[in-house]
């Protein structure tokens, strides 16, 4: 289904995100970055095609209320993005890499609907995030409020068979975005501020 540049519009996204984001897998490596301009500089050089620009974030964790899900490694997210008005349910886990998501209309909606479905609000992160995508790839440059600066690269894919590889493509297109003179961060930003 085509999307209409007015409909694009509407949602924030400055092109089409074509398959970037689709797949139940989602392969991604993250480094901490003093200076955020320069990977956004390569990126440039690189005629990278941004995506979304300026958005924040606001990730809200839910959980049941004996905290089964996350004990299990799997995570329910609400995610409400302005000025964009974008709102995804992205579900990870139970399996390292999986990771699938979804538009939903309206926030405020949603978040009731789960609640009453017995999900509780457990966490909340904030973030400053720009999109850009590179070949296959989408590079997220984030600002996380009391953590500092990072740079997420990642590709999505239904094909569990194909995630050796995807690791693979993902060093190289590292090595290109000359990310891996970052320090590598493994956790996630809700490990870095609560746990």
């Amino acid at each position: 289904m085509e999307q209409g540049a007015e409909s694009l519009e509407t949602k924030g996204m400055l092109c089409d995100p074509g398959d970037h984001f689709v797949g139940r897998f989602e392969v991604e490596r993250k480094f901490r970055v003093v200076d955020l301009d320069q990977v956004r500089d390569r990126l440039k050089r690189l005629a990278a095609t941004p995506f979304t620009i300026g958005n924040v974030e606001t990730d809200v964790f839910l959980d049941l209320p004996d905290g089964r899900l996350e004990t299990n490694g799997q995570f329910q997210t609400l995610r409400h993005m302005q000025p964009s008005g974008r709102v995804l349910w992205i579900s990870k886990g139970p399996a390292k890499d999986e990771c699938v998501a979804m538009d939903l209309a309206d926030y405020d909606k949603a978040l009731a609907m789960l609640k009453s479905l017995g999900f509780e609000e457990k966490r909340q992160i904030q973030k400053r995030r720009d999109i850009y995508f590179f070949d296959k790839f989408h590079v997220t440059l984030d600002q996380v409020a009391s953590l500092g600066s990072f740079v997420e690269l990642a590709v999505m894919t239904d094909d569990q068979d194909a995630l050796p590889s995807l690791r693979q493509d993902v060093q190289q297109a590292a090595e290109t975005l000359e990310l891996l003179s970052y320090p590598e961060e493994m956790q996630s930003y809700r490990d870095l501020l609560f746990k």
